[in-house]
């Protein structure tokens, strides 16, 4: 019996082979576990009274993937080949059994996990919510390299097979027993039962590489078959995989285009040929910089789960979690906060003088499950039963008694204290006030307050349904239960949360008003609206800045801009047209007037009048993309790192997650702070020089940059 695995007999001469990684929450499939299999397989060889095999966990989940911390260790292609080449060696090993094999599934398959079952004969799993099985390796920016590309296409047919290894989406048991994936799909108590029945069954040699196709499904299948069964098929199929795959990317993720390699070319030969190919093209992509930043982020988002504020809210709470929220502001934020809490099981209190406002507010919500319901997603039982989680009301009698308040109505610091003036009359011992804004410094709101110290930030963003982050804001009187409880309620509703100190516009407000501040500049100096949205969007970002200023709202973009500005006079001077712009009458996409035209809220091509309302100023400079993305970045980056510098962020790490979830900052540079690391200090604090000579102060390197330049340090010294 070794450290990670142990053998268990059943009747009949079956080895149940489980998984229990001692030092570890989830399994992962490490170079020790892999040697101790390998040794397992080995002794298994030579065994003549063994039936079967079937490989479980003890964990709640199955196998999570390979150990990303080894993958990361990789520091050529050779050597990255060599460890994929070394796993399909031990995977090769159960698929070379003379005895059945059995994957016997509850929990998470996924990377490695699943490439481990797909080596199997058969693969049993749970009807378990829990169950999901996957190839997430293409958000790490790599691709399957345990066989995954080779034995998936294979066993599911090639457009199914696509499908999971070029999104890294994750299927329940029910699906992938429809798909093919799993034989056979059972309650969790008979999971063993089932294993060990089928590990007594031979598959019969009837499918010839291509997937079992399940009588019934002939007549659907058949179109199928008839382009992925022959070679002209597959290449009509692979030209437009490749169309889709840049049309999505902009060519900006090298590993969905090697996953098409690594399955198109990978089928045509043998197995052991195409094994070859997949483990060369993972060992390539290790080493880029596009996964070295998307690792960066999966390290980022996993240390900040465990934040430095835990145990001052297990002191207070014990294990009790939110189980109730109150809200004020029946708005398009309230709803979208509202909509996301009941989804997650969370009871609120929704609270708006206005009875249209909290009409429309429980319309939304109830889109929103409707719309899950047509897609298949929930239940229709399940629609009145989250809905039945929202109690509206037209005052805030009755918010006392929920966990936390939150407020989120609009930008008026007068009215946000009035409300919280009203909330704290009633309030009882545990009470938590937060305020959903986008940049007006909490200790304002808090300035009245009886408990300053159970006022904070909770800035959402637009639309909450979609957008993954949450800014936690504290100030310096915020109690560290009242951050741990808000924290911990984030993470409930879904989101990676970042935890910042107060200060005008906060983190992602700041930064991000340096950046589209830089878009008005240039476009005042006389670029068109298309050249910089254009620049910025083939750089990576999802939308452009001018296109984001009419999405947030001209009126919102110029008010925020105005705040940040007063606080960073000598660096942020906003352009002289966005005033005139905002007389005109223009509020962006919410009146289908802005910089852009818009039909039912359909963005057309830009408003041509715009220009003329600016242009009293412009100086006739067209600027290149390249000048275009070098000034928006930039300036960015460094308000980042200053950021940092001031203590608003407590770490990079927050930093990139910040930009990357909130911001739109593309994921293949992994951040700001990681984009410096890319970049090195000392070439962007030279980068920076050439831009303050040319345009003043907003663009002078950050002391810290400046101190990282000369020790030429790191902000992430331990990564790739």
């Amino acid at each position: 019996m070794g450290e990670f695995w142990r053998i268990e007999r059943e009747v009949g001469n079956v080895a149940v082979l489980v998984l229990d990684t001692k030092d570890k929450d989830v399994n992962v499939l490490s170079e020790k576990v892999l040697r101790q299999l390998n040794e397992i397989l080995d002794s298994f060889e030579g065994d003549t009274s063994l039936a079967g095999v079937v490989i479980t966990s003890a964990k709640k989940d199955f196998i999570v993937g390979a150990d990303i911390t080894e993958i990361n260790a990789m520091k050529t292609a050779e050597i990255a080949a060599n460890g994929a080449r070394q796993m399909q060696a031990v995977l090769q090993k159960i698929a070379n059994l003379k005895v059945p094999t059995v994957a016997a599934i509850n929990g998470q398959a996924l990377g490695g996990g699943l490439e481990l079952a797909l080596a199997c004969t058969w693969r049993v799993v749970t009807s378990d919510t829990r169950t999901k099985l996957g190839l997430p390796e293409i958000q790490l920016g790599i691709i399957p390299g345990g066989g995954g590309t080779q034995r998936l296409p294979r066993l599911i047919g090639i457009q199914a097979a696509l499908d999971l290894i070029l999104t890294g989406k994750r299927v329940a048991g029910k699906k992938a027993e429809k798909i093919g994936l799993a034989d056979a799909c059972v309650p969790v108590q008979l999971l063993r039962e089932q294993a060990v029945l089928y590990a007594h069954k031979r598959r019969s040699e009837h499918h010839h590489g291509l997937a079992d196709i399940k009588p019934g499904n002939l007549a659907s299948d058949l179109p199928k078959w008839a382009t992925e069964g022959n070679l002209l098929g597959r290449k009509l199929i692979y030209k437009k995989a490749k169309e889709m795959v840049q049309a999505k990317t902009h060519g900006h993720y090298p590993a969905s285009f090697m996953a098409l390699d690594a399955v198109f070319e990978g089928f045509e030969l043998s197995l052991a040929k195409g094994l070859e190919l997949e483990a060369d093209l993972f060992g390539q992509l290790v080493i880029t910089r596009e996964s070295h930043s998307l690792v960066h982020l999966f390290h980022a988002t996993t240390s900040l789960k465990k934040h430095r504020f835990k145990d001052a809210g297990r002191e207070r709470f014990g294990q009790s979690k939110v189980e109730s929220i109150g809200i004020i502001g029946a708005g398009f934020m309230g709803a979208g906060i509202a909509t996301v809490a009941i989804e997650r099981g969370i009871r609120v209190r929704l609270a708006d003088p206005n009875k249209d406002s909290i009409g429309r507010a429980l319309k939304h919500s109830r889109d929103y499950f409707q719309k899950k319901l047509d897609r298949r997603r929930i239940k229709s039982f399940e629609v009145g039963q989250k809905l039945g989680h929202l109690s509206p009301g037209l005052s805030t009698v009755g918010l006392n008694k929920t966990d936390i308040v939150i407020e989120a109505v609009f930008e008026d610091l007068r009215l946000k204290q009035k409300l919280l003036k009203q909330v704290e009359e009633r309030a009882g011992e545990d009470f938590i006030f937060a305020s959903n804004t986008s940049a007006l410094p909490i200790a304002q709101i808090a300035a009245e307050a009886k408990h300053p110290e159970r006022v904070i930030g909770m800035h959402f963003f637009s639309p909450v349904e979609k957008m993954p982050l949450l800014e936690v804001v504290i100030t310096d009187a915020t109690a560290d239960w009242v951050t741990a409880r808000t924290v911990e309620l984030g993470q409930e509703l879904g989101k990676q949360v970042i935890i910042v100190k107060d200060g005008p516009g906060f983190y992602t407000t700041r930064a991000l008003s340096f950046l589209l501040n830089e878009g008005s500049l240039i476009l005042e100096e006389g670029t068109s609206v298309e050249a910089i949205d254009k620049a910025m969007i083939d750089f990576g970002f999802p939308v452009g800045p001018i296109a984001l200023i009419d999405e947030v709202g001209i009126d919102v973009g110029i008010h925020v801009l105005e705040t940040i500005a007063s606080a960073f006079p000598s660096r942020l001077v906003p352009p002289k047209g966005l005033g005139a712009i905002a007389d005109s009458g223009r509020l962006g996409r919410k009146n289908n007037k802005g910089f852009y035209l818009y039909e039912n809220g359909k963005k057309g091509r830009p408003d041509p009048t715009v220009t003329e309302l600016i242009r009293a100023s412009t100086t006739g400079k067209k600027s290149t993309a390249e000048e275009i993305v070098e000034r928006c970045l930039l300036v960015f980056v460094n308000e980042s790192i200053r950021c940092l510098e001031e203590g608003i962020l407590a770490s990079a790490y927050d930093g990139d997650v910040g930009a990357v979830f909130g911001l739109g900052f593309p994921p293949f540079w992994g951040g700001p702070f990681k984009y410096a690391d890319h970049v090195g200090a000392g070439e962007l604090v030279s980068r920076l020089q050439k831009l303050e000579d040319l345009y003043g102060a907003r663009f002078k390197p950050a002391e810290l940059l400046v101190k990282y330049a000369a020790a030429g340090q790191r902000f992430f010294p331990d990564e790739a």
